[in-house]
C-alpha cells in the first residue's frame, strides 16, 4: 500500500489525522483547480473547502485504482464548473468576441513575468464557459473527451468552444497590451513635460 491508500484508508476509518494529512497534500492543487475554474480567490477557497467536505462524504465510494488526487480533483473540477454555471450571466454573446494574430515579442524573464500576469487577467475577463474550457484543456491538462465526459458535450462541441475560447482570451489580451501601452504613452509624454 502506498502513502495514499493508507490515508484514504485511515479517512475511511473516520480518522481525523488522516483527512488533515489529505488536506495538507491536496490543498494547493485543489485549490489552483478551483481558481483556474472560477478566477476569483474567495470563491476558489470556499470551493476548494465544498470539495474536501464532499471528499471525505464521499470517501467510501472511492475504489480505486485510479489515483486518489485524480478522484479528488474531478470532484473539484464538477463543484467549480456547478458554481460558474449557476453564476452564469446571461446575454454574453461569444460570437461578436474578435479574432486576433499572435504576438511574437521577443522573451526576457521579465517579459515572461509580464505576458503570465496579462494571461492572468485575461483569463478572469472570460465569459465563464470560455475560463472553464480553457482551463480543463490548458492547465489541467483534460483532453477533448474528459472534457466532454465532464461538460456532457460533444467532442466536436469541445474543439469549436476551445477555439472560440483561445480566440477570445487572444482578444482579451491583445486588449490589455494595447490598455498598456496607451499607458504607458500618456506617462511618458506627460514626464517630458515637466
Amino acid at each position: 500500500m502506498d502513502q495514499d491508500d493508507l490515508l484514504v484508508e485511515g479517512c475511511k476509518a473516520g480518522r481525523q489525522q488522516a483527512q488533515i494529512e489529505v488536506y495538507r497534500k491536496y490543498h494547493l492543487q485543489v485549490y489552483n483547480t478551483c481558481l483556474r475554474i472560477v478566477g476569483n480567490q474567495a470563491d476558489a477557497e470556499d470551493l476548494m473547502q465544498n470539495s474536501f467536505i464532499d471528499a471525505f462524504n464521499k470517501i467510501k465510494s472511492y475504489k480505486g485504482p485510479s489515483a486518489f488526487g485524480g478522484w479528488l480533483k474531478k470532484i473539484a473540477v464538477n463543484n467549480a464548473i456547478d458554481f460558474v454555471t449557476a453564476r452564469k450571466p446571461y446575454g454574453d454573446d461569444p460570437e461578436t468576441l474578435t479574432d486576433i494574430a499572435e504576438d511574437n515579442d521577443t522573451e526576457s524573464e521579465e517579459f515572461i513575468e509580464w505576458r503570465v500576469e496579462l494571461i492572468k487577467k485575461a483569463m478572469n475577463t472570460l465569459i465563464p464557459d470560455y475560463r472553464v474550457i480553457l482551463s480543463l484543456c490548458l492547465f489541467e491538462g483534460y483532453d477533448h473527451e474528459e472534457i466532454g465526459q465532464i461538460l456532457k458535450i460533444s467532442q466536436a462541441n469541445v474543439r469549436t468552444k476551445i477555439s472560440r475560447a483561445r480566440k477570445s482570451l487572444l482578444g482579451q489580451i491583445n486588449r490589455l497590451k494595447n490598455n498598456n501601452q496607451s499607458s504607458a504613452k500618456t506617462i511618458a509624454s506627460e514626464r517630458k513635460a515637466k
